[in-house]
Order: structure tokens, then C-alpha cells, then sequence
């Protein structure tokens, strides 16, 4: 793995912001050490696909003559993946540890409305019976409604269009020309990681996905650490 070269101060006034990034590569590479300490060597990126990385200058940099170098990546999300993504997203707040809760009322309201209809002959028996399929219609809602639109949107999405992004210690740009679109890495976006993805929501409402399995082995720890290190993370429900 190269690392990178040590970036000197300019000597006109941007010293201080070439420390700054002195101190986040460090930070990244002792991040990335660590994971790497922490998992198996053999193991380091059992899914990986066989993309290729390569490491880009940041054009952008050089206006402020900081240079940096990012790593270049492209893949296309595939329907399964667009359908987890949208999954862990909270278009819908019924889901999860929530969803096994609230089927557990309805399903313990369902047979007690059962029970009553059938142990008793009351006037009110008839109602019984329409709340207990009531609760057992709520159980069906709760889980099957989600799945199904969550399924319809993600085989409308997974479009098979190509993402290309370049991931630099402070930030990761996105696509190209008219279409491109950044993502600072300075904490105030969030991330979680779920099913072999990596998910980075932004403070403006965006959502970028990076499938681990796009990520070359050989630099896979470095982008877990730059990610981690630019971003907050998310519980899990």
C-alpha cells in the first residue's frame, strides 16, 4: 500500500491548513491501522468483486496548493442493494426491533378478541371477531406494505447506471460534470453500516451508498478509516 506523500506548508499564509491536514491523514492512517490489526489478514475484504481503485489528485486542491490524493472507485448498485439501502432508510418508521413489538400487541389483541368471541355469547360477539381480523389485517400491514413499495421503488432505482466517486481524506466527490455533487467528511454527516454497505447520510437530506464489495482489498481499510473519521455513526433500531 503507498501512503501518502507529507504535505509542506506553502510558506504564503496556508501553513496552519496544511497542518490541519497533516493531523486528519494521520488520524486516518492510525484508523486504518487499527482495523487492520482487528481483523483477520485472510479476511480483510471477503466480498470485494474484483473493481479496481486507483489513487487521483484533487484538482481542487491545487487552488489552495494543498495537494491531496483521493482514491477513485466505480460500480453500479444492484436492485438487492438499492432495496437494503432504502430499507435502512426512514421512509418508514415501522420497521425493525419496532415492527416485532408492535405485531406482538396485535397479535396478543388478536387472540384475546378471538377468545372472547368464542367463549362468550354476548350481544357485542360479532364486534370481537371484526377486531380480532382487524389486528391480525395491522400485522399483515406492518410487514408485507413496507416490503412491497420499498421493493417497487428499489427495482425502479437500481437503474444500472454507473456511480463513479473519488474518496479524499476531507471529502468525496461524486459523479461528473452537471451531475456531480460533494460530501464533506468534517462530522456533520452520518453513517451506518449494515449488510456489507457503507450508507453516508448528509445534514441537506442526501444518501450515498459504497457495497464493500467495490472496494479493492489493498485499500479498503483506508476508505473505512477516512469514512469513519469524517462522519458520526448510527444506532442501529
Amino acid at each position: 500500500m503507498k501512503e501518502n506523500d507529507s504535505i509542506k506548508p506553502s510558506g504564503n499564509g496556508n501553513s496552519s491548513e496544511a497542518e490541519k491536514e497533516q493531523r486528519k491523514e494521520q488520524l486516518i492512517n492510525e484508523i486504518a491501522e487499527d482495523l487492520k490489526e482487528k481483523q483477520p489478514e485472510n479476511e480483510e475484504n471477503p466480498e470485494w468483486d474484483g473493481s479496481q481503485a486507483e489513487y487521483v489528485a484533487d484538482d481542487d486542491a491545487e487552488e489552495y496548493e494543498i495537494p491531496e490524493t483521493g482514491i477513485k472507485i466505480s460500480y453500479v448498485l444492484t436492485q438487492d442493494e438499492m432495496y437494503k439501502c432504502l430499507y435502512h432508510s426512514d421512509m418508514y418508521k415501522t420497521k425493525g426491533t419496532r415492527a416485532v413489538v408492535q405485531s406482538v400487541v396485535f397479535g396478543l389483541a388478536a387472540v384475546t378478541f378471538f377468545l372472547v368471541y368464542f367463549m362468550t355469547n354476548s350481544q357485542y360477539n360479532s364486534h370481537n371477531l371484526f377486531f380480532g381480523i382487524l389486528c391480525l389485517i395491522m400485522i399483515a400491514v406492518i410487514w408485507l406494505v413496507p416490503h412491497f413499495h420499498i421493493k417497487s421503488l428499489a427495482k425502479m432505482m437500481a437503474d444500472g447506471k454507473t456511480i463513479e466517486a473519488e474518496i479524499y481524506p476531507t471529502h468525496i466527490d461524486i459523479g461528473r460534470e452537471d451531475g456531480a455533487w460533494s460530501i464533506e467528511l468534517d462530522g456533520k454527516s452520518e453513517i451506518r453500516e449494515f449488510d456489507s454497505i457503507f450508507m453516508i447520510y448528509t445534514p441537506k437530506g442526501q444518501g450515498f451508498a459504497i457495497p464493500q464489495r467495490v472496494i479493492e482489498p489493498e485499500v479498503y481499510h483506508e476508505i473505512q478509516a477516512i469514512l469513519l473519521s469524517g462522519t458520526k455513526p448510527i444506532e442501529e433500531d
